[in-house]
Order: C-alpha cells, then structure tokens, then sequence
C-alpha cells in the first residue's frame, strides 16, 4: 500500500541550477562537490497543489514518523530518495543503511492558522542528508519569499513565525534555521561524522510504509509480521493522554524521548558519553534513564533541582523542567525549538508521576 502523509504541501521549485526549474519527467540529479546554490537542482520535487515528489523510477518513497521529533510545530514532509538499482536491508533494531547516493529531505512548513493546516502555507526550509562515499553531509536549504526556489545556507537563520495554533491562540516561534555545523550537534555519533535519524523500523512503521519502501524495490528483507513500532503521537496530539493506560503511557514517552533526546543521549553520541544519561528506547537501566541521578553536565540548566529525575515528582526532575522551559541555555532540546510542546510535556510528566515514588536523597 502506498503511503499517505497528512502533510501534501510545499512550494514551486525552480532555479538557475535546476535548468530553469524542476523537471519531474527528468530523474533526480545528486550533484557531485559542494551543494549546488538553487535545491531545485536536485530535481526532487514540485509544487502543483499537493507535494508532487519525483516519480522518475519510483525511487523516491515519502515518509512519516510514528512520533515526530518536535519543531516548534512546523509540519514537515519528508521523503527518500535511492539511486537506481540499490536498496537497503531491513533491520528490526538499527538504523537502515542506505546506500551512497541517496537523499533524505525533509521540508519544514508553517500555516497561517493551524485549525486549517493546508491553507496559506508558508515553506520556510528544507534540508538535505546526502549520502556520500566518506558519509553523509547536511546541505540546508532557505526558501526565498516568492515560494519558487530555495537558496544554500550554511549559515542558517533565526526567523520569528506567528501563527494560530490548533486551539485558536496566537503564538510566535523564534524558529532556527539551523547553520550547516550545527546539523552535527543532533547527528553526531561516535566514530561517524553525521547519521540520519528516524530512518529505522520502528519509527517508519506506519500507514503501510515499510511496504511502500519494499514495494518500489527500496527495501528488502521485510518480514511478514513482528515488525516493531513507535507510538504513533497523533492521536495523543489531537486528544492528549485521556484514557491511556500507566503501561501506554510509559510506551509513549519512552517513543516521544527517543526521537526527541536520544539523538544526543545515547551511549554513542557525545553528549550521552558526557551526561551518562540514555534516553533512547531500548536503555532498561532505570539510573541510566535519569531515576534518582544527578546530572553530570547541566551546570546552570538544572532549573535550581538535584536529580533528572525524582520518581512521582515531575515537579523535582531536571527532565521535565528542561522540556518545559524555553529559558535559552536550559531547555531542550537545545536546538530546534523555542515553544514548549505541550502534549510532549503532558506526557513526559503523566509518565514521571506514575512511577513508584523514592525519595531520591536516600538513595
């Protein structure tokens, strides 16, 4: 079955590198050397009402995430691109391997009123994971003002966006673009310069797209069944944690955490090694995982409080002080949001008062 995404907006592409604008019945060009100044060079996509991606071979698969990594709500539409004649082998666990070539863009889009999300839409940014011989590169991309093209910027931007949210209140993001070197702080891993992220089994495995990715030949090996699965956040952003069970809830947080925080905390990224705190899905060490540790790199962010987490205290967890605040310096993550999101919050701290309560200082 192919995928269907409830995100089916961006913009016209074109531009000089692009021969004039995008082509969809030429294939996607992944340029060799530095990032070609115009996106439209690639030849990914277009603009006709809906996202039309290159259909040029089927080798482009759009996707979305169970739970979404948070970004100040912008919607996003994502998609993958693989060269002809190569594909990735499925694991249950790791990270798909993608093969030199391949292209991962995700698009980054803001209505004007969130209560009618695909009207008056403004296409801000698109980034770009490039697989090359030596790694995979980041090439961000800015949207110009008349929606027809977007330009390289490495040095990325700081853009106040005001809108109305789902709930009819207006809100402002001091939303980041971030500078290429930045891309590094979320998708570093030890030994590796960057690695995607969300590119797994577990977080592709909706709406019938891991089928969609074995259908066009991009995926082999996809088993029948016991394929494993985030929780899906959409409902939970619709209608909150109103009638999930203890067990759901810990499942959902566990989900939103890992494609939120593990990036970072994680035993294999820097700022994992230096916190010693693993907040990805699979870590079983409860201290590991912030119950009744003490932080080891916070400094000033700890909001004034001694452990990441106190359980049955959200109100005394480092953790969801840092989620909550948009104090510069102490929230987090630290890049990509300005806003608080709260059905994250709301989960991350249902979850926290539900664990048996320990009075931390005795520990």
């Amino acid at each position: 079955m192919r995928a269907i995404l409830p995100i089916l907006l961006v913009a016209a592409c074109g531009g000089d590198d692009g021969g004039g604008g995008v082509d969809l019945t030429k294939p996607v060009t992944v340029p060799e050397g530095p990032a070609p100044t115009n996106l439209s060079a690639f030849n990914l996509f277009a603009w006709n009402g809906t996202i039309e991606w290159n259909p040029t071979g089927d080798r482009i698969a759009p996707y979305d995430l169970n739970t979404p990594l948070f970004s100040d709500y912008a919607l996003k539409s994502r998609a993958v691109y693989l060269p002809d004649g190569t594909s990735t082998a499925y694991s249950a666990d790791a990270w798909f391997e993608l093969p030199v070539g391949s292209v991962i863009a995700k698009n980054f889009l803001f209505p004007a009123d969130f209560r009618a999300p695909d009207q008056d839409v403004t296409l801000v940014e698109t980034r770009l994971l490039v697989r090359r011989a030596e790694g995979w590169t980041a090439f961000p991309y800015i949207w110009n003002a008349e929606q027809t093209d977007a330009v390289f910027a490495p040095g990325g931007e700081v853009r106040a966006i005001s809108f109305i949210d789902a709930a009819g209140a207006p809100r402002t993001a001091n939303y980041l673009i971030p500078q290429r070197n930045q891309c590094e702080n979320c998708h570093e891993r030890a030994g590796e310069k960057q690695v995607p992220i969300g590119i797994a089994a577990r977080h592709l495995n909706w709406n019938g797209q891991l089928e969609d990715f074995a259908a066009r030949g991009l995926l082999t090996g996809l088993p029948a069944s016991a394929v494993p699965a985030a929780t899906d956040f959409r409902t939970i952003e619709m209608n909150g944690i109103a009638g999930l069970s203890p067990t759901q809830i810990e499942t959902a947080a566990r989900s939103y955490l890992d494609i939120n925080c593990a990036h970072c905390h994680r035993p294999d990224a820097v700022q994992g090694e230096t916190s010693q705190l693993f907040l990805n899905y699979d870590n079983t060490d409860l201290f590991r995982l912030g119950a009744c540790k003490r932080p080891g790199s916070a400094g000033a962010g700890n909001g004034g409080l001694e452990f990441d987490i106190v359980p049955g205290n959200p109100a005394e967890s480092i953790l969801q002080f840092r989620l909550e605040t948009t104090q510069v310096g102490a929230m987090m993550p630290l890049l990509g949001r300005s806003l608080s999101h709260a059905r994250g919050v709301e989960l991350v701290r249902a979850w926290i008062e539900g664990m048996t309560p320990v009075d931390c200082a005795q520990q």
